[in-house]
């Protein structure tokens, strides 16, 4: 079984809201919706998971999306491990993971993440390029084209992630928790790659969303 599972249970302290970003609307829906309905048409995603709090809100999205839920943590490490944990229990053998807050995924990258583990990868990353200048508290110089941000969506071998993800652990990048001879593939392909955190990107999400409607 292949699934997509969607993290939602941020509270949006820094977006300053009472209601959780991922319920704000952009261009008339709310912003988890792209995430479902990506995971909703991707071809080779089985069945979908939503691990979030308990509110009004998701309650209604189950009336018009077909998915699983698990509970939210206190933080995101928390909130995938119940995630990881109910998939589990379903016989889950590959996953994508997504955020609710990232709402210009496609079913098409979905697909093929999944492709791509199912090819013998261990991991796929979204990863993005350093645009502005690097610095570092210990060096003088520092060589930016080395780095590179890492972005959900992300895909992994799901009995490899179940293995070794550990929620306490104080990496910041699921894929790291993996052994260090994985397989990891960094796709490089998905620059327009958006995370709402502050009220202000709302308007730029909408204009990305406008102008990819309008292609």
């Amino acid at each position: 079984m292949t699934a997509a599972l969607i993290l939602s249970g941020g509270a949006g302290r820094r977006f300053g809201s009472a209601l959780p970003k991922q319920y704000h609307k952009i261009g008339g829906r709310t912003v988890i919706e792209y995430a479902l309905d990506a995971a909703a048409n991707a071809r080779l995603v089985d069945r979908v998971m939503v691990a979030g709090a308990d509110c009004p809100q998701l309650r209604a999205l189950a009336g018009r999306y077909a998915f699983d839920r698990a509970p939210a943590g206190a933080v995101r490490n928390e909130t995938l491990r119940h995630g990881l944990d109910a998939l589990n229990a379903l016989g889950c053998a590959r996953v994508v993971i997504l955020d609710a807050v990232r709402p210009l995924v496609t079913p098409e990258l979905l697909d093929e993440y999944l492709r791509l583990i199912g090819e013998g990868w261990d991991a796929v990353s979204t990863v993005q390029p350093i645009t502005d200048s690097l610095g570092c508290l210990d060096a003088h110089e520092v060589d930016r084209s080395r780095y590179y941000l890492m972005q959900s969506p992300e895909a992994y071998n799901f009995p490899l992630l179940y293995a070794h993800f550990r929620p306490d652990s104080p990496l910041t990048e699921v894929a790291h928790q993996l052994p260090a001879d994985s397989r990891l593939y960094l796709y490089r392909d998905f620059p327009e790659n958006p995370k709402l955190t502050y009220p202000w990107e709302k308007a730029q999400i909408a204009q990305a969303l406008k102008a990819r409607r309008a292609k």
